[in-house]
């Protein structure tokens, strides 16, 4: 078992295997666990079974599953193979679902039972499949079928565990859907060397990876998701997993599973802190949290639960080019994503290209070793070609830097707004709307006015049982904010819209709500707002 390329994932897999295959890879929080031994061989009994069924290297194989061990034997089956990952949001069905199998181009799905029906509701639209297994129960398909359904045990069969070619850092692990904020769903091609640059980053310190043991309860269709099964062979401690993350549940699984790092997302991270306060609340092994972004009251998360917090910036594409890891994340920085990681080149600049001075809004570009980051959009070469110009792949997001090298996320360029000829970041216009009392969070979004210029429109989610006056929010934001950023337009949702990926809201779903009957008008209520 010599390997060319032993640091990378599937190689570690066999390694613990060889060296302590009774030991624990994953456990999952309804109790069952797999082995190294059991993890290694279903890799290569799946990949000959992926195989058998006519999966090839350099081919995607479109898998559908919840975050579960089938997930991972698919993932690592499709990489001792040669083949491409790629996994579909769940969620998926109906056109959306028709784009992304489509847009793969597979002849090959595999899916547990309870999402198969949207894929046989939309089979007529496939235009490349020929193969679909379904794990769990395979009752008869609703009619006539053009592709040809196995059941799992069909699948597998005799399919024999065969040593196999290893995977090299240019080889695609997997194809990663972007959330499609704006426009279709976009496929990351993303190498297995971009992988382990990513996750290896340091985002999670160096120090404090030997015997990690992270905790993942977050969809493996996604790039967070895949960190669970990634630490665990990386760095030796079994991972823990759970389907969805659970607010209820959250630190129940890390004292029952003894899991010591996880990765938070803000959102959630503000929903944990928000929970009544319990006398055990500092009584769990955890760690270590990257949260990001990092909510404003992380001094009260670190001491009520006991834990520091880093945090990093990244998107799929990259590989947390950012991070903050010498020092854990406070009050007082916790503004800043930390500062640009060794092995890695970022630049804030202008629409040409051009590096901004320090403080001064741009976007972030980014550039590494080959293999480092991804290598364009699967089957959408102008989407690839315009996010790599110049050399440098081109994030989307608007940042600032200091003069000590901090980096500072603004918005995302595309929902950064200009009115009467002034920029007006939607992302600060939130942290302070959200200040508020009655309020839960916001989004806030330019929307076309009477004037024939764009207005600024906020959405809010209110505390249960307040009264709120929209009103009374501009009274409260005139002192807070310039007057050019306040906003026009108020309107109350229920929640926000917001990517599965990284919990952001969906601006430009509130810009296409536009101006309704139920949108409050300050200008049309009369409120004036002082010079």
């Amino acid at each position: 078992m010599a390997f060319d390329h032993p640091d990378l994932m599937p190689q570690m897999v066999a390694r613990r295997a060889r060296d302590n295959g009774g030991g624990t890879a994953l456990k999952h929080v309804d109790g069952t666990v797999l082995s190294w031994d059991q993890a290694y061989g279903d890799s290569l009994r799946w990949a000959s079974a992926l195989e058998r069924l006519g999966a090839k290297r350099g081919q995607p194989v479109v898998t559908i599953f919840a975050n579960s061990f089938d997930a991972f034997r698919a993932w690592q089956g499709c990489a001792w193979l040669g083949a491409i990952e790629s996994p579909i949001n769940t969620n998926y069905k109906g056109d959306w679902l028709r784009h992304v199998v489509n847009n793969t181009q597979a002849e090959l799905v595999l899916a547990e039972d309870r999402f198969a029906g949207p894929l046989f509701d939309i089979a007529d639209q496939l235009t490349h499949v020929k193969q679909v297994v379904v794990f769990g129960s395979l009752d008869a398909p609703p009619r006539v079928l053009p592709f040809n359904v196995l059941s799992a045990d069909e699948f597998l069969g005799d399919a024999g565990a065969i040593e196999r070619q290893e995977p090299g850092p240019w080889d695609i692990s997997s194809l990663i859907y972007t959330s499609g904020t704006t426009g279709r769903s976009k496929a990351v091609m993303v190498p297995w060397g971009h992988l382990k640059s990513s996750l290896e980053s340091g985002f999670i310190p160096h120090d404090r990876l030997d015997g990690i043991r992270i905790y993942a309860p977050y969809p493996v269709f996604h790039i967070t998701g895949k960190g669970g099964f990634y630490f665990a062979p990386v760095f030796g401690g079994a991972s823990v997993i759970r389907e969805a993350f659970s607010t209820s549940d959250y630190w129940n699984d890390v004292r029952s599973f003894d899991a010591n790092a996880a990765v938070l997302l803000g959102p959630l991270a503000q929903l944990l802190l928000n929970q009544p306060e319990q006398p055990d609340d500092s009584d769990n092994p955890m760690e270590t949290i990257v949260m990001a972004p990092v909510i404003p009251d992380v001094d009260a998360f670190s001491r009520r639960f006991g834990v520091e917090v880093f945090t990093t910036y990244n998107m799929t594409e990259i590989n947390c080019p950012i991070i903050r890891s010498d020092e854990g994340c406070t009050s007082s920085n916790y503004r800043s994503c930390g500062k640009a990681r060794a092995g890695v080149e970022v630049r804030i600049v202008d629409e040409h290209d051009r590096q901004v001075p320090p403080h001064t809004p741009g976007e972030l570009i980014v550039r590494s070793e080959p293999w480092e980051l991804n290598v364009g959009y699967w089957n959408m070469p102008d989407k690839t070609s315009e996010a790599w110009r110049n050399g440098w792949f081109h994030t989307g997001d608007a940042f600032t830097y200091d003069d000590d090298g901090n980096y500072y996320f603004v918005d995302r360029a595309k929902d950064y707004i200009r009115r009467r000829g002034e920029n007006i970041s939607s992302f600060e216009i939130e942290s302070i709307v959200n200040e508020h009392p009655a309020i839960v969070e916001s989004g806030a979004a330019a929307v076309p006015a009477d004037e024939g210029e764009d207005e600024v429109k906020i959405a809010v989610v209110l505390e249960p049982g307040v009264n709120f006056d929209p009103a009374e929010l501009i009274e409260f934001l005139i002192p807070r904010m310039p007057r050019f950023a306040i906003p026009r337009f108020v309107e109350v949702w229920d929640t926000l819209p917001k990517t599965e990926a990284t919990a952001r809201i969906q601006k430009a779903k509130i810009r296409e709500s536009g101006v309704t009957d139920t949108t409050w008008d300050r200008v049309a209520a009369g409120v004036v707002i002082p010079r």
